[in-house]
Protein backbone atom coordinates (compact mmCIF):
# COMPACT_ATOMS: atom_id res chain seq x y z
CA UNK A 1 0.00 0.00 0.00
CA UNK A 2 1.38 3.80 -1.28
CA UNK A 3 0.82 5.59 2.40
CA UNK A 4 2.18 8.65 1.27
CA UNK A 5 0.53 9.08 -1.92
CA UNK A 6 -3.22 8.95 0.66
CA UNK A 7 -5.24 11.38 -0.35
CA UNK A 8 -5.70 12.30 3.77
CA UNK A 9 -2.29 13.20 3.84
CA UNK A 10 -3.66 15.73 6.89
CA UNK A 11 -5.82 13.61 8.96
CA UNK A 12 -5.09 12.82 12.96
CA UNK A 13 -4.75 10.03 15.19
CA UNK A 14 -5.21 10.20 18.80
CA UNK A 15 -2.24 7.80 20.20
CA UNK A 16 -2.79 7.69 23.98
CA UNK A 17 -0.28 6.82 26.34
CA UNK A 18 0.50 7.79 30.06
CA UNK A 19 4.41 7.72 28.67
CA UNK A 20 5.99 9.40 25.90
CA UNK A 21 7.76 5.68 25.67
CA UNK A 22 10.39 5.07 22.45
CA UNK A 23 7.52 2.58 21.02
CA UNK A 24 4.79 5.59 20.90
CA UNK A 25 7.30 7.60 19.67
CA UNK A 26 8.03 4.99 17.01
CA UNK A 27 3.93 4.60 16.13
CA UNK A 28 3.91 8.54 15.86
CA UNK A 29 6.82 8.60 13.41
CA UNK A 30 5.63 5.99 11.43
CA UNK A 31 2.52 7.54 11.11
CA UNK A 32 4.16 11.19 10.09
CA UNK A 33 6.05 9.07 7.39
CA UNK A 34 2.74 7.52 5.96
CA UNK A 35 1.31 11.81 5.79
CA UNK A 36 -1.07 11.34 9.01
CA UNK A 37 -0.37 13.56 12.38
CA UNK A 38 0.18 11.14 15.32
CA UNK A 39 -1.10 13.23 17.95
CA UNK A 40 0.44 11.89 21.59
CA UNK A 41 -2.39 12.25 24.29
CA UNK A 42 -2.13 10.91 28.05
CA UNK A 43 -5.50 8.91 28.91
CA UNK A 44 -7.66 11.36 29.11
CA UNK A 45 -11.14 12.00 26.99
CA UNK A 46 -11.17 15.79 27.26
CA UNK A 47 -7.45 15.42 25.68
CA UNK A 48 -8.80 13.17 22.90
CA UNK A 49 -11.44 15.33 22.16
CA UNK A 50 -9.30 18.39 21.96
CA UNK A 51 -6.72 16.65 19.89
CA UNK A 52 -8.66 15.22 17.15
CA UNK A 53 -12.06 14.95 15.24
CA UNK A 54 -14.47 12.48 15.83
CA UNK A 55 -13.59 10.53 12.72
CA UNK A 56 -10.44 9.89 13.27
CA UNK A 57 -9.48 7.07 14.95
CA UNK A 58 -7.67 6.13 18.29
CA UNK A 59 -4.57 4.01 19.20
CA UNK A 60 -4.47 3.19 22.71
CA UNK A 61 -0.81 1.62 23.56
CA UNK A 62 -1.81 -0.28 26.81
CA UNK A 63 0.77 -0.41 29.74
CA UNK A 64 0.65 -1.21 33.42
CA UNK A 65 -1.18 1.77 34.05
CA UNK A 66 -4.05 -0.08 33.15
CA UNK A 67 -4.17 -1.79 36.51
CA UNK A 68 -4.38 1.55 38.61
CA UNK A 69 -7.26 2.95 40.05
CA UNK A 70 -6.63 6.05 37.09
CA UNK A 71 -6.41 3.37 34.11
CA UNK A 72 -9.69 1.93 35.22
CA UNK A 73 -11.48 5.07 35.75
CA UNK A 74 -10.33 6.13 32.16
CA UNK A 75 -11.04 2.99 30.23
CA UNK A 76 -14.64 3.79 31.74
CA UNK A 77 -14.81 7.17 30.03
CA UNK A 78 -13.44 5.42 26.72
CA UNK A 79 -16.48 3.03 27.21
CA UNK A 80 -18.26 6.03 27.27
CA UNK A 81 -16.81 8.14 23.98
CA UNK A 82 -16.60 5.20 22.18
CA UNK A 83 -20.53 4.01 22.39
CA UNK A 84 -21.59 7.70 22.68
CA UNK A 85 -19.57 9.01 19.96
CA UNK A 86 -19.35 5.44 17.57
CA UNK A 87 -15.55 6.11 17.96
CA UNK A 88 -13.07 3.25 16.70
CA UNK A 89 -10.05 1.98 19.12
CA UNK A 90 -6.98 0.11 17.95
CA UNK A 91 -4.97 -1.24 21.04
CA UNK A 92 -1.17 -2.17 21.22
CA UNK A 93 -0.08 -4.15 23.68
CA UNK A 94 0.32 -7.28 25.76
CA UNK A 95 -2.80 -10.02 25.87
CA UNK A 96 -3.14 -9.78 30.04
CA UNK A 97 -3.63 -5.70 28.89
CA UNK A 98 -5.44 -6.57 25.93
CA UNK A 99 -7.93 -9.09 28.27
CA UNK A 100 -7.88 -6.13 30.95
CA UNK A 101 -9.22 -3.50 28.62
CA UNK A 102 -11.67 -5.58 26.60
CA UNK A 103 -13.61 -6.16 30.13
CA UNK A 104 -14.98 -2.62 29.35
CA UNK A 105 -14.47 -1.44 26.19
CA UNK A 106 -16.95 -2.93 24.22
CA UNK A 107 -15.08 -5.41 21.56
CA UNK A 108 -17.59 -4.53 18.78
CA UNK A 109 -15.57 -0.39 19.48
CA UNK A 110 -12.05 -2.04 18.93
CA UNK A 111 -11.08 -2.36 15.14
CA UNK A 112 -8.04 -4.79 15.96
CA UNK A 113 -5.56 -5.75 18.81
CA UNK A 114 -1.20 -5.40 17.88
CA UNK A 115 0.53 -7.42 20.39
CA UNK A 116 4.10 -5.43 21.75
CA UNK A 117 6.63 -5.72 19.16
CA UNK A 118 3.91 -3.67 16.59
CA UNK A 119 3.73 -4.72 13.50
CA UNK A 120 4.23 -1.22 11.72
CA UNK A 121 3.05 -2.81 8.10
CA UNK A 122 -0.65 -3.90 9.78
CA UNK A 123 -0.85 -1.20 12.19
CA UNK A 124 -0.60 1.45 9.43
CA UNK A 125 -3.02 -0.53 7.43
CA UNK A 126 -5.83 -0.86 9.67
CA UNK A 127 -5.63 3.13 10.47
CA UNK A 128 -5.34 3.84 6.60
CA UNK A 129 -8.79 1.26 6.51
CA UNK A 130 -10.22 3.72 9.75
CA UNK A 131 -9.42 6.53 7.88
CA UNK A 132 -11.28 5.66 4.79
CA UNK A 133 -14.34 4.64 5.93
CA UNK A 134 -13.62 1.08 5.20
CA UNK A 135 -14.01 -0.08 9.10
CA UNK A 136 -17.95 0.22 10.63
CA UNK A 137 -17.31 2.68 13.84
CA UNK A 138 -18.73 1.28 17.30
CA UNK A 139 -22.64 2.40 18.11
CA UNK A 140 -24.80 1.12 21.20
CA UNK A 141 -26.53 -1.64 20.28
CA UNK A 142 -30.57 -1.82 20.42
CA UNK A 143 -31.36 -5.74 22.19
CA UNK A 144 -34.86 -6.91 22.88
CA UNK A 145 -35.06 -8.88 25.39
CA UNK A 146 -38.40 -11.35 25.59
CA UNK A 147 -39.80 -13.34 28.44
CA UNK A 148 -42.33 -13.57 30.73
CA UNK A 149 -39.79 -13.83 33.93
CA UNK A 150 -40.15 -10.08 34.80
CA UNK A 151 -37.42 -10.34 37.19
CA UNK A 152 -34.99 -12.22 35.24
CA UNK A 153 -35.27 -9.65 32.70
CA UNK A 154 -34.61 -6.58 35.44
CA UNK A 155 -31.86 -8.46 36.06
CA UNK A 156 -30.57 -8.60 32.68
CA UNK A 157 -31.16 -4.99 31.97
CA UNK A 158 -29.03 -4.12 34.83
CA UNK A 159 -26.23 -5.99 33.26
CA UNK A 160 -26.83 -4.90 30.11
CA UNK A 161 -28.06 -1.14 30.54
CA UNK A 162 -24.53 0.61 30.31
CA UNK A 163 -23.44 -0.76 27.10
CA UNK A 164 -26.86 -1.39 25.18
CA UNK A 165 -29.97 -0.26 24.47
CA UNK A 166 -32.69 -2.48 26.21
CA UNK A 167 -36.10 -3.08 24.84
CA UNK A 168 -37.93 -5.08 27.51
CA UNK A 169 -41.35 -6.96 26.69
CA UNK A 170 -42.76 -9.99 28.78
CA UNK A 171 -44.86 -11.95 26.01
CA UNK A 172 -44.45 -12.86 22.64
CA UNK A 173 -47.45 -11.74 21.36
CA UNK A 174 -46.64 -8.46 22.82
CA UNK A 175 -42.95 -8.56 20.65
CA UNK A 176 -44.68 -9.21 17.48
CA UNK A 177 -47.01 -6.20 17.55
CA UNK A 178 -44.85 -4.04 18.97
CA UNK A 179 -41.85 -5.09 16.52
CA UNK A 180 -44.95 -4.56 13.59
CA UNK A 181 -44.26 -0.66 14.95
CA UNK A 182 -40.65 -0.53 15.54
CA UNK A 183 -37.42 -1.20 13.81
CA UNK A 184 -33.97 -0.84 14.44
CA UNK A 185 -33.44 -4.30 16.34
CA UNK A 186 -30.06 -5.51 16.15
CA UNK A 187 -30.47 -8.83 18.32
CA UNK A 188 -33.43 -10.51 20.27
CA UNK A 189 -33.13 -12.26 23.34
CA UNK A 190 -36.19 -15.20 23.11
CA UNK A 191 -37.18 -16.97 26.39
CA UNK A 192 -37.41 -20.36 24.57
CA UNK A 193 -40.27 -21.83 27.27
CA UNK A 194 -43.15 -19.21 28.00
CA UNK A 195 -47.00 -19.58 28.52
CA UNK A 196 -49.75 -18.82 25.79
CA UNK A 197 -46.96 -18.33 22.99
CA UNK A 198 -43.54 -20.15 23.15
CA UNK A 199 -39.79 -18.84 22.13
CA UNK A 200 -40.16 -21.19 19.73
CA UNK A 201 -43.86 -20.27 18.16
CA UNK A 202 -42.34 -16.57 18.31
CA UNK A 203 -39.21 -17.24 16.60
CA UNK A 204 -41.26 -19.36 13.35
CA UNK A 205 -43.41 -15.95 13.31
CA UNK A 206 -40.60 -13.16 13.43
CA UNK A 207 -38.79 -15.88 10.55
CA UNK A 208 -41.93 -15.95 8.51
CA UNK A 209 -42.11 -12.08 8.35
CA UNK A 210 -40.12 -10.02 5.46
CA UNK A 211 -40.02 -7.06 8.23
CA UNK A 212 -37.83 -9.26 10.97
CA UNK A 213 -36.90 -12.29 9.56
CA UNK A 214 -33.42 -11.01 9.08
CA UNK A 215 -33.46 -9.62 12.56
CA UNK A 216 -30.94 -12.29 14.76
CA UNK A 217 -32.42 -14.30 17.57
CA UNK A 218 -30.47 -15.69 20.76
CA UNK A 219 -32.86 -18.56 22.70
CA UNK A 220 -32.67 -17.87 26.64
CA UNK A 221 -33.41 -21.31 28.33
CA UNK A 222 -33.57 -22.05 32.30
CA UNK A 223 -33.23 -25.73 31.67
CA UNK A 224 -29.69 -27.50 30.35
CA UNK A 225 -32.00 -30.69 28.89
CA UNK A 226 -30.21 -32.03 25.95
CA UNK A 227 -33.16 -33.17 23.53
CA UNK A 228 -34.42 -29.17 24.45
CA UNK A 229 -31.13 -28.20 23.33
CA UNK A 230 -30.91 -30.13 20.13
CA UNK A 231 -34.46 -28.74 19.58
CA UNK A 232 -33.30 -25.20 19.98
CA UNK A 233 -30.25 -25.16 18.04
CA UNK A 234 -32.20 -27.33 15.20
CA UNK A 235 -33.74 -24.14 14.72
CA UNK A 236 -30.94 -22.13 13.76
CA UNK A 237 -30.95 -19.07 15.78
CA UNK A 238 -27.72 -16.99 16.59
CA UNK A 239 -27.13 -19.16 19.25
CA UNK A 240 -28.86 -20.20 22.57
CA UNK A 241 -28.18 -18.99 26.12
CA UNK A 242 -28.88 -20.64 29.49
CA UNK A 243 -30.11 -18.63 32.47
CA UNK A 244 -27.62 -19.63 35.03
CA UNK A 245 -25.42 -17.87 32.75
CA UNK A 246 -22.44 -15.32 34.51
CA UNK A 247 -22.89 -11.67 33.64
CA UNK A 248 -19.11 -11.63 32.17
CA UNK A 249 -19.66 -14.71 30.40
CA UNK A 250 -22.90 -13.04 28.58
CA UNK A 251 -21.34 -9.97 27.91
CA UNK A 252 -18.37 -11.75 26.39
CA UNK A 253 -20.63 -13.37 24.06
CA UNK A 254 -22.78 -10.71 22.99
CA UNK A 255 -19.55 -8.49 22.31
CA UNK A 256 -18.30 -11.28 20.35
CA UNK A 257 -21.35 -11.77 17.97
CA UNK A 258 -21.49 -7.46 17.42
CA UNK A 259 -17.42 -7.40 16.37
CA UNK A 260 -18.00 -10.62 14.04
CA UNK A 261 -21.76 -9.16 12.67
CA UNK A 262 -19.32 -5.88 12.24
CA UNK A 263 -16.56 -7.53 10.37
CA UNK A 264 -19.34 -9.35 8.24
CA UNK A 265 -20.80 -6.35 7.35
CA UNK A 266 -17.31 -4.62 6.33
CA UNK A 267 -16.81 -7.38 4.48
CA UNK A 268 -19.89 -7.26 2.37
CA UNK A 269 -19.40 -3.22 1.82
CA UNK A 270 -15.95 -4.18 0.32
CA UNK A 271 -17.01 -6.75 -2.00
CA UNK A 272 -19.92 -4.21 -2.91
Amino acid sequence: MDYFNSPLEKRKVAIVSPKDSFSVMGIKKKLQEAGMDGIVVSPSVFQIESAVDEADPIIYYLDDDIYTLRGEDFLNELKNLCLEQQRLVILVGEKAEYETAIETIPKSAIVEWFPRPVDMDALLATVQKALNGEIAPARKHHILIIDDDVTYMRMLHEWMKERYQITMLDSGGKAIHWLMENNGIDLILLDYEMPSMDGPTVFHMLKEDAATREIPVMFLTGKNDRDLVIKAVDMRPEDYILKTVQKRDLMEKLEDFFKKDREKISKFEESE
